[in-house]
């Protein structure tokens, strides 16, 4: 039997080049998923303020605003999306208790733009979701995204009442 030796040296370098690949490839796949995941959240904190707002446009005008309603709004729709965990998304009411709570979730209503007669002409309606503390995909120990990714995501909407 006649054995190459050049043969012999070139045993496992498949297995090397596929593992490098695969390394490569791994870390740039759970890069994209985790940017999709932040931008999944910020649409829906974007979102939910946008909805708080037009609610708002609902209520009739008052002298003192009524910022528990608006409130619920945003609390409703963020509770819609995805970003509550499993373990507090079993139903409609424990998704919005968890998301009101303000290590989570903070909603100010701000009213402005206040008229001759002292009423509120325009809302501000400002959404923080706390994603440092609630992030959708778990950090991996050699691809630290924490340093990408920001602590607090931002919504915000002004309509004109």
């Amino acid at each position: 039997m006649n054995h190459n030796p050049r043969m012999q040296t070139q045993r496992g370098v498949a297995a090397i080049e596929f593992a490098l690949v695969f390394v490569v490839f791994f870390a740039l796949l759970y890069a994209f998923a985790t940017f999709g995941a932040v931008f999944y959240t910020q649409q829906a904190v974007s979102r939910a303020a946008g909805d708080g707002a037009r609610a708002a446009v609902l209520l009739p005008p008052v002298v003192s605003f009524n910022q528990s309603a608006v409130q619920n709004v945003v609390l409703h729709s963020l509770a819609g999306s995805l970003i509550v965990p499993l373990d507090n998304a079993t139903t409609q009411s424990s998704r919005k208790a968890w998301l009101n709570d303000s290590q989570h979730t903070t909603v100010t209503v701000t009213p402005g733009c206040l008229n001759a007669g002292g009423i509120a002409g325009c809302v501000t309606v400002s959404v923080q979701y706390q994603y440092a503390r609630n992030r959708l995909l778990p950090s991996l120990p050699l691809l630290d995204t924490s340093t990408w990714m920001p602590d607090t995501l931002v919504g915000q909407a002004t309509v004109r009442l």
